[in-house]
């Protein structure tokens, strides 16, 4: 494997192991052309390998047309923009365990107010919850293009993209984690219920998780003065910034 270094933005702050001795002329998040070598941070595990891509250029770009051009009352500026996209592997953290929930909840009921309080226990096996740990990649963009579709990692390597390197230690990246699937159980309690109001504690058995990278189109297009992001899941075409 070609000897990686480390590279980092000046403008966006996004760093990516790059190839030693490869042209890098510009970053492959915001596009700006000042880069420099730096030292990645101790303590932040390696991936364990990567989603392939499964959607190829052409195609990404022909999701942001068809979405820019969905409806006639788009402004033309969004209709025509044109798009400088690129693929780059982003770095996250996959988390699984099984949840015992216990809640405290206000549900519909055959009372003056129309509510009455329930409580009681649910059980849940979650896997494959995602939290991003790129500097770049908000959890707003990796909620809005997952979920990605389980598969076989792809060991790093044979990656022969830029990848973005990690931010979060495994401390930080379970406690999010636990926070992310204890979130997504108390929303399905709620939908469950029906419930206007829910309170949940939740403990957490065989806590599984490790990072990996996820394959992301990312691009800008230009509207007027304004340069907009656009991120596409490179498995399933889920795009947001448009």
């Amino acid at each position: 494997m070609a000897e990686l270094i480390a590279v980092r933005c000046e403008s966006c702050g996004g760093a990516v192991a790059w190839t030693a001795g490869k042209p890098s002329p510009a970053c492959v998040f915001c596009g700006a052309t000042a880069l420099e070598t730096f030292v990645p941070p101790e303590g932040v595990e390696p991936p364990k390998g990567f989603l392939e891509f499964r959607v190829d250029n052409t195609e990404a770009r022909a999701i942001f047309r068809k979405k820019a051009s969905a409806s006639i009352w788009y402004p033309s500026d969004l209709r025509h923009a044109r798009l400088d996209i690129r693929a780059v592997l982003v770095p996250a953290w996959s988390w699984s365990a099984r949840l015992e929930t216990h809640y405290t909840a206000i549900v519909p009921g055959r009372t003056r107010s129309g509510k009455r309080p329930v409580a009681g226990q649910d059980d849940w096996a979650a896997s494959g919850v995602l939290v991003p740990s790129s500097p770049t990649l908000s959890r707003h963009e990796l909620n809005a293009i997952s979920p990605f579709e389980p598969a076989d990692l792809t060991p790093l390597a044979e990656a022969t993209l830029p990848y973005e390197l990690g931010s979060l230690t495994h401390t930080a990246a379970q406690a999010a984690g636990e926070a992310g699937m204890g979130m997504a159980h108390r929303e399905r309690v709620r939908a469950e219920l029906g419930a206007s109001q829910v309170a949940t504690a939740t403990v957490f058995h065989e806590v599984r998780g490790g990072p990996l990278l996820l394959p992301i189109w990312i691009g800008a297009y230009r509207r007027g003065e304004a340069l907009h992001r656009v991120v596409i899941n490179g498995q399933t075409g889920a795009i947001t910034g448009v």
